[in-house]
């Protein structure tokens, strides 16, 4: 399919045609105009902070995060909104490819040797609704590129939940419980392991956070959480 329909002559942004040798099928504009995570985080969940008088945004500061620590390439403003959105419900799944070469990137940064990488799960029907699990996508190509074993059924989603945007933290929580679990017969693979779990966005982080606790609970040592896009 690559050979017959290329995923690098658009870029993925403004779709203009664009020259092959272009990195991440993105023009030499819309890499200038994407808004990269650098500088002012979150120290906690990696989100970009717009308060500059702390060093953990509102939602870490008030919440026990199961995870370690968060780190994300981009900003989700109107930009990059547009090509999740075009990667998850316009059928654009080799974006996956392009999105996980970023992400690489930003993690190659820092200074964590992960033993294995999760995906967040979808539930099964939504999954084979749409055709793939987007943040399967990105973990798979993700493990390539670290060369590190990639897991994609280990952790499970057990109830298809509301979607969280319209929710408040309280609804959030409850939306999320007992959401998430680990294969029983699989669960001896993420003992006393670190693991990167991978999904496209961070908003709250309630969900990566659900998924985390479970991961822990089944005796992971450390979770570490990767995404593609972060803001409220």
């Amino acid at each position: 399919m690559e050979l017959i329909f290329p995923s690098n002559i658009y870029c993925m942004c403004c779709e203009r045609p664009i020259d092959s040798k272009m990195p991440y099928s993105l023009c030499g504009h819309c890499v200038r105009i994407v808004q990269w995570v650098d500088g002012n985080s979150c120290s906690k969940c990696g989100k970009p902070l717009y308060n500059y008088g702390s060093d953990t945004c509102k939602d870490c500061s008030l919440s026990n995060r199961e995870f370690k620590r968060g780190f994300t390439t981009v900003r989700y403003s109107r930009l990059e909104r547009d090509i999740i959105h075009q990667f998850k419900y316009r059928d654009r799944s080799y974006y996956g490819e392009k999105l996980a070469e970023l992400m690489y990137e930003r993690i190659l940064s820092e200074d964590i040797d992960a033993d294995l990488i999760l995906p967040v799960p979808m539930y099964k029907l939504k999954e084979r609704r749409r055709g793939y699990n987007q943040a399967g996508l990105l973990a798979r190509a993700l493990a390539r590129n670290l060369d590190k074993p990639y897991y994609p059924d280990l952790l499970i989603r057990n109830l298809d939940t509301r979607p969280m945007s319209s929710l408040g933290a309280e609804e959030r929580k409850k939306n999320l419980e007992g959401a998430f679990s680990v294969d029983g017969d699989k669960a001896h693979i993420i003992k006393d392991k670190t693991i990167l779990l991978v999904d496209d966005i961070f908003t709250t982080g309630s969900t990566v956070n659900a998924c985390s606790e479970a991961l822990r609970k089944f005796g992971a040592a450390s979770v570490y959480v990767l995404t593609f896009a972060a803001g409220s």
